[in-house]
């Protein structure tokens, strides 16, 4: 893979909430676990959580691959090899990249396949319990537009501002709308807000963990020139 291809890849795992920090993505993936939760990110009802324990020992990781590998991948449209899954168990350089390449373009075709089941019945109609074809509902017809007296309008408006009844006693179930579509109103801003404060508070993260990989880095290349230094 070349730095592009990383570089996608580092920035695709990034946005995903996982329940472990990044900072080292060969030993932080080795065992499963972060794998599972990224398709249990976008598809939740493929992964069981639970079945995949955090390992530290080879036949614990191996375990966990390949149930993934089972339950999984497989119905994502692919597979890993058990030369892929012994070099993901050993920390080998790149495994965790290329299998993480290899998973995101299988849920891409995955999630796009099952977008077209689902928008397939509508469309075209579909098949009943009993088998015979059943032809798409069609859409209810238009009631009649009724003319307004001119004014009619702005003296409606009016009552409803100053919360009196109108010409025809005014309606509880108009109120009680124009009520809730209030309150829906709000929490909708509340929750926009909420949505920028995560969207600043995603991006701070992401720099920090950016930062951490840096540091990281340039420590194991101290230590190497460290070990060559000594080596001498």
């Amino acid at each position: 893979m070349d730095d592009e291809d990383l570089q996608r890849v580092y920035q695709w795992v990034d946005e995903i909430p996982l329940s472990r920090p990044k900072r080292n993505i060969a030993r932080d993936f080795a065992d499963g676990v972060l794998t599972a939760e990224i398709v249990a990110h976008y598809f939740p009802k493929l992964v069981e959580l639970h079945s995949y324990p955090a390992a530290n020992s080879f036949a614990q990781k191996m375990y966990n691959w390949k149930t993934l590998n089972q339950k999984v991948f497989k119905k994502l449209g692919f597979q890993l090899v058990d030369h892929e899954m012994e070099q993901l168990s050993n920390c080998a350089p790149q495994a965790v990249e290329k299998a993480l390449k290899k998973l995101q373009t299988s849920m891409a075709k995955y999630g796009a396949s099952k977008r077209d089941e689902e928008s397939a019945p509508s469309a075209r109609g579909e098949k009943s319990a009993r088998g015979d074809y059943q032809p798409p509902p069609k859409p209810p017809p238009k009631a009649p537009t009724v003319p307004r007296a001119p004014g009619a309008a702005r003296s409606t408006a009016a009552t409803r501002a100053s919360g009196g009844a109108g010409p025809t006693g005014g309606s509880p179930g108009a109120l009680a709308d124009e009520s809730l579509q209030q309150q829906l109103a709000e929490k909708d801003a509340q929750l926009g807000e909420m949505a920028e404060t995560v969207d600043i508070l995603e991006v701070k993260i992401q720099k920090l963990e950016q930062l951490v990989r840096l540091k990281d880095s340039k420590i194991a290349t101290l230590q190497a020139k460290l070990a060559q230094a000594e080596g001498r």
